[in-house]
């Protein structure tokens, strides 16, 4: 029973759901690259997903021991804020929290000196990896703490927007490429969305502990103008792209999103978010969204790469098994934490 829960609060201390939606939008770089007819190099796919995850790993384990704190003082987080709470609740000594950090660190390291020199992905690839790790590390690590002087959300956006997303299209090719760009700022616009949003219910304890993000400088009123402009934006932002060489086939699949934008900002403006049940259900939508703006692209490119006469469709195969394997973690997160909550 010990060793089961005790890998049940490392898989919860993992925060595997998060790691997916750091990994999804590197997925969508290679389904772009994959549609403009380049041939899959797939160990070069495999090798590089398991990078990013242990980058994704790494940030949120460093993030869970310099957040150590606060979450402490917080009472009244929800299931997708305040943190993963196995520090919290004693089941895994913090320091190990950083020790299993620099373990992932030095695997991604290693992974990323092999793309380089074994698979010669190009010369960007270990500066875009070395700016994902610094990003990754400093987000709450010491002494920079981008989340605690108000550049967390932004970095947020950048890393999980046109970082991952131009990355999982360069080491396929070689390149960079002005639709990935395009195509990556939606989809770093609803990340950041979801990070706000999961910001709001701390802001309590984050104030206390000296935790200056978004949510803390603006406050919950603020916060909620912000995140109402910011989603119409993202909206707009994927029928305006359409006309500058991204598949149009992905404003028509948009309209998917329509109802619940407009589920979240008239839930907003009648009732506001007085209540614990209420963020959390106003977080959960905004990570739908956040995951149906990948999955509208990944679609997209799906169906742009089959109109072609040059695509392999096997690697297509093999690239959707990826994608689904990874997007099932934000189940497997989901569980973790159930079990080790009731354990505990």
């Amino acid at each position: 029973m010990v060793v089961r829960n005790g890998f049940l609060s490392w898989l919860t201390l993992f925060r595997l759901g998060a790691v997916a939606r750091g990994v999804l939008p590197f997925l969508l770089g290679v389904f772009i690259a994959w549609s403009q007819g380049y041939d899959i190099n797939v160990a070069v796919l495999l090798v590089s997903t398991i990078a990013v995850a242990l980058v994704m790993l790494m940030t949120f384990l460093v993030n869970e021991y310099y957040d150590y704190d606060t979450d402490v003082i917080n009472k009244d987080y929800h299931s997708l804020s305040g943190g993963s709470r196995v520090l919290v609740m004693g089941l895994i000594p913090r320091r190990y929290a950083l020790i299993a950090a620099f373990i992932c660190f030095l695997l991604a390291g290693a992974l990323g000196l092999l793309l380089h020199f074994h698979y010669r992905t190009g010369p960007l690839t270990l500066p875009l990896g070395i700016l994902a790790v610094l990003i990754g590390y400093f987000y709450t690590g010491k002494p920079v703490q981008l989340a605690y002087h108000g550049w967390g959300e932004i970095a947020i956006w950048f890393s999980c927007g046109w970082l991952a997303t131009m990355t999982g299209y360069y080491l396929q090719t070689g390149r960079m490429d002005t639709t990935t760009t395009l195509v990556s700022l939606p989809g770093a616009t609803s990340v950041f969305l979801v990070i706000l949003m999961n910001e709001i219910p701390d802001i309590k304890s984050d104030r206390m502990s000296g935790k200056n993000n978004l949510a803390v400088r603006l406050g919950t009123e603020r916060s909620i103008v912000l995140y109402t402009v910011l989603l119409l934006l993202c909206y707009l932002n994927i029928v305006i792209i359409a006309f500058f060489g991204v598949p149009k086939i992905s404003a028509m699949l948009s309209v998917v999103l329509l109802p619940l934008i407009i589920w979240n900002i008239v839930t907003l403006k009648r009732k506001g978010l007085a209540s614990r049940r209420a963020q959390e259900a106003m977080s959960l939508r905004t990570m739908l969204i956040d995951h149906l703006i990948t999955i509208i692209y990944v679609i997209t490119f799906m169906v742009e790469g089959l109109g072609g006469a040059t695509v392999p469709v096997d690697k297509l195969i093999v690239l959707a098994v990826v994608f689904m394997v990874v997007f099932a973690l934000e189940g497997v997160s989901v569980l973790c934490s159930k079990l080790v909550t009731a354990a505990a």
